[in-house]
């Protein structure tokens, strides 16, 4: 696969900031320093850069699977990246990714046939007051700018984080134990 063939997208998944993939995280963390055996797992301690990198790194496999699973399509993830906005009043957290364009054309192909699918994405390109869309619903559907995959991945991650509760990862530390 070269690099000609690789298109720049991003994965709306939920963001941590006040979200279930927050919520995973902070249970892992408290088990772990609740039960006094590895007291080093404290909030302070943990290196949050890395333990996300982690944990994306699992859910964007497990959402291929999922994709996969659910619509027959394989498409793979390359360069997975957190994108943290400095401020979360207007946006959250997204994995920045590159996929193939063909597996993206067929993705898209396959999803612009599920009814639920256009229902949602002419209510999410509609503007209203105090929200201008980017996009209309004929341009992203229409796939302007290579728009629409953008679209496709945000509504599935959607339905994926409804079924999966099954991302693993490693919490990773600042700075290890002092014996």
């Amino acid at each position: 696969m070269t690099k000609k063939n690789l298109v720049e997208t991003s994965i709306e998944f939920g963001g941590f900031y006040e979200s279930v993939h927050e919520s995973r995280i902070d249970y892992m963390i408290s088990s772990y320093y609740e039960d006094n055996n590895y007291p080093e797992y404290n909030f302070d301690n943990i290196d949050y850069k890395k333990t996300f990198k982690s944990y994306i790194d699992d859910w964007a496999s497990k959402f291929r699977s999922f994709i996969f699973n659910e619509y027959q399509v394989d498409i793979s993830f390359n360069d997975l990246k957190l994108y943290s906005p400095k401020y979360y009043n207007y946006d959250t957290d997204n994995i920045d990714c590159k996929v193939n364009f063909d597996e993206m054309i067929t993705l898209n192909k396959k999803i612009l046939t599920n009814i639920d699918f256009l229902d949602w994405l002419k209510e999410r390109t509609e503007s209203y007051s105090g929200y201008i869309s980017f996009y209309t619903f004929e341009e992203a559907k229409d796939n302007k700018n290579n728009i629409l995959i953008k679209y496709v991945l945000e509504f599935l991650a959607n339905q994926f984080n409804e079924k999966c509760d099954c991302v693993e990862f490693d919490i990773i530390l600042l700075k290890e134990k002092v014996a």
